[in-house]
């Protein structure tokens, strides 16, 4: 779970929790790309604000895309939903069963990344 509001992150980890997945927690995205190296393939799903300060989210997807390409990307966002491919987009404020709906649909189908735009648009 990356975002950089701590009562977010909270929020997101204890609805995980609560349905029985154990969650990491990391507040920007460079914090989080040292966790996916460190733990690798062991993450089955990465949820990830899009704006933050010290690495975005979709630098992040992409960084995950190159170092542990099997690992899914939920990004999450009150703003408008971005350009690119990804494997889940929700808009802030969602509910908590969308998305554990969204988790356990990518953890059950075992789906590999979506591919990442490469900023180049």
């Amino acid at each position: 779970m990356v975002d950089d509001e701590a009562s977010v992150r909270r929020f997101i980890s204890a609805t995980l929790q609560r349905a029985g997945f154990l969650t990491v927690e990391a507040e920007n995205g460079i914090q989080a790309l040292r966790i996916v190296r460190e733990l690798g393939d062991d993450i089955a799903v990465i949820v990830s604000d899009i704006q933050m300060p010290n690495g975005d989210g979709l630098t992040l997807a992409r960084a995950v895309r190159q170092a542990s390409p099997t690992v899914p990307i939920i990004l999450v966002s009150g703003c408008n939903e971005p350009d690119g491919d990804y494997a889940f987009f929700l808009r802030k404020p969602f509910q908590p069963s969308a998305l554990l709906d969204a988790v356990r649909s990518l953890v059950a189908v075992g789906v590999t990344a979506v591919p990442v735009g490469d900023g180049s648009s």
